[in-house]
């Protein structure tokens, strides 16, 4: 859908059209599902954290500024909601996310059937290892690496500073650097 298009349906959408509204939610759903999950890693968590968010983007749509992307103002209540709950999960007992679904995880060749497994591995790694970073980390991890986005979009999505994005981002990968060498020493 066009910028033009999702302008239109928010505009129809702060004017209360739930069926605007509905659109936008259908081409975005799994946009946020994607960010959620690979922040929470966890299938039934994402899933309430896109309800959260749905609901919380349609109570707040008048406080969307057009002059950003509607993209970009999601995200940011997105992470919001989703660095909330990683807080809390992290200073809960039982909040450890263990219900990794590593076999969910793309692959990136299936032209090697060995290449396959190590892509698998690697990546079952790199996502258990981000559950040790911090929450902010995690965020930054997440949304920089993973989602490739540019370092001025994440400032506009977490309404951190480039430095502190910067230090994050070298701090979570150097976690996960270290973690990774360990394993590969220890073979």
């Amino acid at each position: 859908m066009e910028q033009k298009e999702i302008q239109a349906l928010v505009e129809r959408s702060r004017k209360q059209d739930a069926s605007a509204f509905a659109l936008l939610v259908a081409e975005y759903q799994t946009f946020v599902f994607r960010l959620a999950f690979r922040l929470l890693c966890n299938e039934e968590e994402a899933r309430d954290m896109v309800q959260e968010t749905f609901l919380r983007v349609w109570l707040s749509l008048d406080k969307y500024r057009s002059e950003f992307r509607f993209a970009t103002w999601l995200y940011r209540v997105a992470c919001n909601i989703c660095y909330d709950r990683l807080r809390v999960l992290q200073h809960s007992p039982a909040g450890a996310l263990s219900d990794i679904a590593f076999s969910e995880l793309p692959i990136l060749s299936d032209d090697n059937v060995e290449a396959v497994l190590v892509n698998r591995e690697l990546k079952a790694h790199i996502l258990y290892f981000m559950q040790q970073l911090t929450p902010k980390q995690k965020l930054v991890f997440t949304l920089r690496d993973i989602e490739e986005l540019e370092i001025k979009e994440v400032e506009i999505i977490t309404g951190l500073t480039s430095i502190q994005i910067k230090t994050n981002l070298y701090l979570a990968r150097k976690s996960i650097r270290k973690k990774l060498n360990e394993i590969n020493k220890e073979r």
